[in-house]
This record gives C-alpha cells, sequence and structure tokens, in this order.
C-alpha cells in the first residue's frame, strides 16, 4: 500500500510538471497550422546516473547509516541540460514519512544548488560545508548541517524511497548558504529547464 500511495503521488507531481511545462510552451509555434499532429515542445529530461546502484536499486551501506555518522555521499553524473543552463541544484529528499501519513514534510537528505552550469558531475565525498570553491551552497540537512546525511530511515519501516532530483536552471540563484529549503524551492519558480530523477532504496532491520 505504501508502494502504491508512493507510486501515485511521483505520478501527480509528473503530471503537475509536464502541465506547467506545457503551459510554458503554449502559444509556441501556436499560428496557422503550427504544431500539428505534433506534442509540446518539451526538452528531454536530464538523466543522472549514481555510482553504487542503479535508479530504483539499492543504495550501498557505505552511503547510507549503516555505516555509521559522516558517511561520503555517492559520485553523481548527468547529461547536459538545455540551451540557457546557468546552474544546477540537486536535492535529495524522503518523501515516504508524508506518503505514510506524518504531518510533518518529507525528509531534506541534501541540498546543493548553483552548481556551474557546465558542470555534468558530482565527485564521491562531496565536503559537508556551507560553500564550496566552485561557488556552490549547501544548505542545511534534517540533521541542522550542510551537506550529505546518508538514508537513515527507522528500523522495521521496511525500505524508503530516497529521491535524487537535479534541476537545470537558467540562472544562478544567488541565495546564501542558509536559506530554507522552501525558499530555494520558491527561488526555482520559474527557473527549471529541465529535470532528472533517480531512487535508491534503503531500509534497516
Amino acid at each position: 500500500m505504501r508502494v502504491t500511495r508512493f507510486l501515485m503521488a511521483v505520478a501527480l507531481v509528473v503530471a503537475v510538471g509536464a502541465g506547467a511545462m506545457i503551459a510554458q510552451d503554449k502559444g509556441k509555434g501556436g499560428g496557422k497550422g503550427g504544431g500539428k499532429g505534433k506534442g509540446p515542445n518539451l526538452p528531454p529530461m536530464v538523466k543522472m546516473t549514481i555510482a553504487g546502484f542503479a535508479d530504483g536499486g539499492k543504495i550501498p551501506a557505505a552511503n547510507t547509516c549503516a555505516a555509521g555518522q559522516g558517511v561520503p555521499s555517492p559520485a553523481i553524473s548527468w547529461t547536459a541540460g538545455p540551451a540557457g543552463t546557468q546552474s544546477y541544484a540537486l536535492i535529495l529528499h524522503d518523501p515516504d514519512p508524508v506518503l505514510a501519513g506524518s504531518a510533518t514534510n518529507d525528509v531534506l537528505h541534501w541540498a546543493i544548488f548553483d552548481i556551474p552550469g557546465d558542470a555534468t558531475s558530482l565527485a564521491a565525498g562531496v565536503p559537508n560545508t556551507a560553500d564550496l570553491p566552485n561557488g556552490a551552497k549547501q544548505p542545511n540537512n534534517i540533521a541542522g548541517q550542510p551537506g550529505y546525511f546518508g538514508p537513515c530511515p527507522p528500523a522495521g519501516h521496511g525500505d524508503h524511497h530516497y529521491t535524487f532530483e537535479i534541476y537545470a536552471l537558467s540562472a544562478k540563484l544567488g541565495l546564501p548558504a542558509s536559506t530554507s529549503r522552501a525558499d530555494l524551492m520558491a527561488a526555482m519558480n520559474g527557473k527549471v529547464l529541465s529535470k532528472g530523477v533517480y531512487i535508491g532504496m534503503f531500509g534497516q532491520q
């Protein structure tokens, strides 16, 4: 039942996102015969690859709390965003507490934004500092610290769906690392050119 709820929620998010992108394209090529017999001109999704596990697979214990505290982030790569991409933002969160009926927001494990627009990867073990040498910023995670916080669901709750999202943005956000997740998402509004999603599973006995 929990997996069904998760899939329904993901389908809703995808539908809403697609609707927003279609609305942005409305009127483009809308002259006489424009787009006849064709779908909306949507950009391709950003395709992510994460070292150590396939999309939908098990996250290696070395990147989770099973290996203790302060575990490193995995190496992540992605295909280049569409023309006009000026920066990327990456968010790792666990939506399962909300899908299970929690009144709180889902759990933020990692956020990093203002990744340079010509980047297509993050090396393993991104330093857990608010400001990175390439200009990227890392807000605080659920533990109140900047950087990556490995998956760590309560024992006996089954596997959780740890969701990595990469956003190709039309501008750098210029926010401080102290920004909240809500403010980060608000600042991205209207700037998302494309997006990619990658899910890893992890649970504890």
